[in-house]
């Protein structure tokens, strides 16, 4: 096997083919964030990715978009990516320190590699769950109330937030400016509230979100979908699709129609339709929120770890780690620990 990195801007119409083929040969590799558009849309945003190509007897058999700091390899998007890994067809293999060798990295860090790529280290495993639309709505939905599911009693809190706040009007994929900055706003009041990262408070990321919002490709593009009571938007959620699945990305709701449930009420509806357009899956993403427990039926396996080669970059990381153990246990580093905590707030 051979490989070779290139720029995004080498990426020609026939690589874009071949990705894409590669990508619907595989479903696994069915979300978005597997799109070459994805790759694309964060290269506008930052300078630092590459896609390191395999090839075989002459012929492209996979593609390793990455972003690239020094040697340090990460996800394109990092943080903002829920699927990552080499897009190839189903039974490729290779050698993961070789491909880190060719592509020039030190290691790879990744959270959400399909379990099938696995590479040979210490992982941890978990499951990206979804909605299972591949026999339509109806089917889906028949599966959860047979499992004794809260599904049935969604209608009637539609009925009631209809009554008591104003008629509901949902719209799968909005343009209105409002509302995207209605979603912007409240995932970042969220993430205050909850002490996530503050994904939009970063710069780039805000105008990735921006650039996906504008693609609307025939086998790629960006979704905001929300929901209106009467004249309040009460729920809303930006995502990404393909033909085969949608992305369920970045969530909100107004907190102040938190009783009626708004977000889960929107998540049904795009359901509904995710599945009238054929999309087979409605990705929810890694994650221990609840709602994802009550909505999901199906998964797929993930793991999280990170893959190296031995160089000084290797080892300086693992020097930080080691030194990070030493501050978080030992007693003498114990009054210097708000002060280096502030410090990594502010260089986030």
């Amino acid at each position: 096997m051979k490989c070779f990195v290139i720029g995004p801007v080498e990426l020609g119409s026939s690589e874009r083919a071949r990705w894409r083929q590669l990508q619907l040969s595989n479903p696994t590799l069915a979300s978005p964030c597997f799109s070459w558009q994805f790759t694309l849309a964060a290269a506008a945003v930052r300078r630092d990715v590459r896609i390191a190509v395999l090839e075989d007897e002459g012929a492209v058999i996979g593609f390793f978009p990455h972003q690239q700091r020094m040697g340090a390899g990460e996800p394109i998007a990092g943080r903002m990516s829920d699927h990552h890994g080499v897009i190839a067809a189903p039974g490729t293999r290779w050698d993961w320190r070789e491909l880190l060798k060719r592509a020039r990295l030190s290691y790879w860090q990744f959270s959400h590699l399909p379990a099938w790529q696995q590479p040979p280290v210490p992982l941890v495993h978990a499951v990206s769950p979804g909605l299972d639309l591949s026999q339509g709505f109806e089917v889906w939905m028949k599966r959860k109330r047979e499992n004794g599911n809260t599904m049935a009693k969604m209608p009637g809190r539609m009925r009631k937030l209809e009554r008591e706040i104003g008629p509901l009007r949902l719209e799968v994929h909005s343009r209105e400016r409002k509302d995207f900055e209605t979603v912007v706003r409240l995932k970042r009041q969220q993430c205050r509230r909850t002490g996530q990262l503050d994904f939009f408070g970063m710069g780039w990321t805000l105008a990735l979100v921006e650039n996906i919002r504008d693609i609307d490709d025939e086998d790629f593009g960006g979704r905001l979908s929300t929901l209106h009571a009467g004249d309040r938007l009460v729920a809303a959620h930006f995502g990404m699709r393909t033909p085969q699945a949608w992305q369920w990305w970045f969530p909100v709701y107004d907190a102040e129609y938190a009783k009626y449930s708004p977000g889960s009420l929107l998540l049904l509806e795009v359901a509904r339709v995710a599945a009238d357009q054929g999309h087979g899956l409605l990705d929810l993403g890694r994650g221990e929120e609840a709602y994802k427990d009550r909505f999901s039926d199906c998964s797929m396996p993930v793991v999280e770890g990170f893959v190296s080669r031995p160089t000084a970059v290797t080892i300086a990381r693992q020097c930080r780690k080691q030194l990070g153990v030493w501050l978080r246990t030992s007693p003498l580093a114990a009054p210097a620990l708000p002060l280096l905590r502030q410090l990594k707030r502010l260089g986030a």
